[in-house]
């Protein structure tokens, strides 16, 4: 329970940072064009701490840690003042706008060059290929165990390209062409799918066998390579039906073969167990693939890790990659494809936080820009109340040299804001139903 707590006071904390990083933006480009600023403040509600400054700029903290703004001088109203919100040129009041937005990408690179650096990025590694499989030879070389799958087509694997995304976006192709490192040698590769009405079996979790694996000739029980094992599953035919599947692995005689592993018995003593085909499926050691086009290769992920300069660059593509991602959400809106379920408000997203890290800490430094990036998306759109809808107001202006009522525009955002208030109560309410 305290654990819980812990984490939910840690997503409160990351909503907080973000946001003042937004606000900040909006401060630092308001300084720099001499915008008068009446307060910066983090969150809302009643002042827990407030300083003034001899400018008459107030800090402030408040209690209710869900947002924050900054406070101009003439922001909703008209106000002779020379340094009033509204009083300055348009094209500077765009840039104080659109800062909070440009602040919260910019903190989303940082943050995924640290993120990709201390996470790293999964390369594919060979771990079995199928008899069957065709390869059209490349320089003497064809596919081997151990070998890095570092390319499909020309993409190179990111952690922002999986090999999963490569494979899906190729799906109808029945030839790939795969950059392959081996040690300290790179070259291509051109790989058939082979389409086949049975499925086979692979090695999903190794982890469980791992140097404990035997079995026995004789009175003596011999150690499994692991590699072997895996080529010998993947080659194997599959026997039953439905549940009962499992592959058929033979000695060359045709004796079929009881595997075993180490254990400690009721006494503490050492004592080979039988561990079936049967009880690998069970504990997920063994995983089925089904029938239909394949490339006959089964690989793990071995995690490697950018240089900090080189995840920086890696950072942008990154960055584009999740925006992508959160582009295709909001379209799946209009199209059906994103369903109520599927998005959540402030008691959703901090629950979900804490919940995320709580099962992987590591995922605390993927929340920073992911988050970063939601909000900049989010602040971007034309949506009253917000920074998208506050700079058309201003590109209106600029246009046709003659601002929108200034009490219309006030009562658009204030109806915005509680439109926007009633949806994230609902979209919670809505999750904590069902």
């Amino acid at each position: 329970m305290l654990s819980k707590i812990l984490y939910i006071f840690l997503a409160l904390l990351i909503l907080m940072i973000l946001i003042t990083v937004h606000e900040f933006g909006h401060y630092i480009a308001g300084k720099i064009f001499k915008f008068k600023i009446n307060e910066f403040s983090i969150g809302f509600g009643k002042a827990i701490y407030k300083k003034t400054k001899k400018n008459g700029e107030v800090f402030s903290v408040r209690v209710l840690p869900l947002g924050g703004y900054c406070a101009f001088e003439g922001e909703d109203q008209d106000n002779p003042q020379i340094d009033a919100f509204n009083s300055r040129p348009a094209w500077q009041r765009l840039i104080v706008l659109f800062s909070g937005v440009f602040f919260n990408f910019i903190f989303g690179i940082i943050t995924s060059a640290i993120y990709l650096s201390v996470a790293g990025y999964a390369v594919p590694v060979v771990s079995a290929v199928r008899n069957d499989t065709k390869m059209q030879v490349t320089n003497n070389y064809n596919l081997e165990l151990g070998d890095k799958i570092i390319a499909v087509n020309g993409k190179t694997v990111e952690a922002y390209r999986t090999i999963s995304d490569l494979l899906s976006k190729n799906a109808c192709a029945t030839t790939l062409t795969l950059k392959v490192e081996r040690g300290e040698e790179v070259f291509d590769l051109i790989i058939e799918k082979k389409s086949t009405d049975k499925g086979y079996f692979y090695v999903s979790d190794a982890t469980k066998i791992v140097d404990n694996l035997y079995i026995k000739d004789g009175s003596t029980f011999i150690a499994v390579k692991l590699d072997d094992f895996k080529q010998q599953v993947i080659n194997a035919e599959v026997d039953g039906e439905g549940e009962n599947m499992l592959p058929s692995i033979t000695m060359p005689a045709g004796e079929a073969i009881t595997f075993y592993r180490l254990i400690k018995n009721a006494s503490g003593e050492d004592e080979y167990k039988e561990y079936t085909l049967s009880d690998m499926k069970k504990d997920g050691v063994l995983a089925y693939g089904g029938a239909g086009l394949s490339l006959g290769i089964v690989y793990y992920q071995q995690v490697e890790h950018y240089g900090f300069f080189e995840a920086l660059l890696k950072a942008w593509p990154f960055a584009f990659y999740i925006c992508g991602v959160m582009l295709g959400a909001l379209g799946g809106l209009f199209t059906g494809a994103t369903k109520i379920s599927d998005m959540g408000g402030t008691i959703t997203t901090i629950s979900t936080i804490a919940e995320v890290s709580a099962i992987n800490p590591l995922i605390i430094l993927y929340l920073f820009p992911m988050l970063s990036f939601n909000l900049a998306l989010f602040n971007i759109l034309p949506i009253p109340a917000l920074d998208g809808a506050r700079m058309l107001f201003v590109l209106w202006e600029a246009v046709t040299k003659k601002p929108v009522n200034r009490k219309v525009e006030g009562m658009i955002h204030t109806i915005g804001l509680f439109a926007l208030l009633a949806l994230v109560v609902f979209l919670d309410i809505y999750h904590f139903i069902i």
